[in-house]
């Protein structure tokens, strides 16, 4: 069975925001046993959750994981993301879609937050 996993960004108008969610991608792809593992955003960036699960089904990807790269599991990981997997598993329906928990209150990221809090105290 062909599995996959895409890391759900929010997506942001910004040129080159979606660079550092493509970074961490490749870090998770050389970490895991995925067949395919690749980056979306929610919105306004591409490429689109949408594009990404239809590119994967057509690769004859059966079993994808989608992890929301967000801190909490507000309205989009509650409603909005589930509700583009529902509209996606009807298009697919042999295509099986899981979604996870958001980052959440991880002591790893503390962990982040100190040390760039640690680097701006350099320059002060």
């Amino acid at each position: 069975m062909k599995t996959g996993l895409i890391i759900l960004g929010h997506g942001s108008k910004a040129p080159g925001a979606t660079q550092t969610l493509a970074e961490v991608t490749a870090m998770v792809r050389d970490r895991l046993k995925y067949d395919r593992v690749e980056y979306a955003s929610l919105q306004i960036s591409e490429p689109s959750l949408g594009a990404v699960v239809e590119k994967m089904a057509g690769e004859g990807v059966e079993t994808i994981v989608v992890m929301p790269f967000l801190i909490a599991a507000g309205v989009h990981v509650k409603t909005d993301i589930p509700e583009e997997l529902s509209t996606l598993g009807k298009k697919h329906p042999g295509l099986e879609l899981h979604l996870t928990g958001p980052l959440g209150a991880d002591p790893r990221l503390a962990e982040i937050v100190v040390d760039r809090v640690k680097e701006t105290e350099r320059s002060l």
